[in-house]
């Protein structure tokens, strides 16, 4: 038994110590893949719309033109603050604030290739 705790340990420090590695972060741009989940909060209540057109790449400080809903809305969204979370990213349209507001939701970000 207690062969089997210290043959576990080295694993369970690594993988400790790995999740810091996979901890959501602060990046200046991102990669798109080309779509994403907006989430639009324009009074009391949000609104989910699915697969909208994104740009290849997404950076802090751009105004990404959007256009969604059945029937078409067009946006100007400012990104504000882009945070990754392991594979995933959230683009948000305020600086601080990530509850109730607009934001853009990204499967894949990779970093963008280098220009």
């Amino acid at each position: 038994m207690f062969a089997a705790i210290c043959r576990a340990a080295p694993l369970a420090i690594a993988l400790l110590l790995g999740g810091a590695a996979f901890a959501a972060e602060e990046v200046d741009a991102i990669a798109t893949g080309g779509k994403g989940n907006l989430t639009m909060c324009p009074y009391s209540g949000c609104n989910l719309y699915h697969h909208v057109k994104l740009p290849p790449r997404i950076a802090v400080g751009d105004k990404v033109r959007m256009r969604f809903g059945s029937n078409p809305k067009r946006y100007d969204f400012p990104v504000a603050r882009i945070v990754r979370d392991g594979d995933s990213c959230t683009v948000y349209s305020q600086p601080a604030k990530t509850e109730q507001v607009e934001k853009i939701e990204v499967a894949s970000c990779p970093p963008p290739a280098a220009q």
